[in-house]
């Protein structure tokens, strides 16, 4: 069966990818139940590649209860840092704090972003999101985390007085 890709919301307006089969009956039902669990679907870690043996690339870390991080590449070495929720169908991502790898605090500023996504389930769990592909890698995105920023979670006190040598 060959794999289709779905936006949140288009079946409501009975838009089809181009080269979509129209679909009826128990199959519609079907996909609107699947679209109706897309925001528990993109909890977890999510990286641009299937696995990590050649280290990270670009990293998103969505939370259940609507935090989300995302770390475009360890070059740049920013953890951008919000909420995301599901307004009229589509996924929106609110980035208001950031943070160096070493737990340092970024100034941004708050901006809200609305991507355009498509889950794929399969062997490996995919998602594209604005032409990304990323790989679902695990489904609790902070034991990942600190994977990448050991000082996650700690205050500025904390992270004073942390080092990752000791």
């Amino acid at each position: 069966m060959a794999r289709r890709y779905l936006r949140p919301g288009m079946l409501s307006s009975g838009e089809r990818p181009f080269g979509a089969p129209k679909m009826e009956g128990d199959e519609m039902l079907l996909i609107a139940a699947l679209l109706a669990v897309v925001p528990g679907e993109i909890t977890g870690f999510w990286h641009s590649e299937p696995d990590l043996s050649d280290g990270y690339g670009s990293c998103w870390f969505f939370w259940d209860d609507g935090r989300y991080a995302h770390l475009e590449s360890l070059e740049e070495g920013v953890v951008y840092i919000g909420d995301w929720y599901v307004q009229e169908g589509r996924l929106v991502l609110a980035a208001y704090d950031a943070m160096g790898l070493d737990g340092n605090p970024l100034s941004v500023e708050y901006a809200e972003y609305s991507p355009d996504i498509s889950l794929a389930q399969g062997k490996e769990v995919r998602m594209d999101m604005d032409g990304e592909v990323l790989y679902r890698i695990s489904d609790d995105p902070e034991v990942e985390i600190y994977s990448l920023v050991p000082t996650w979670g700690m205050n500025y006190d904390e992270r004073d007085v942390f080092s990752t040598y000791d």
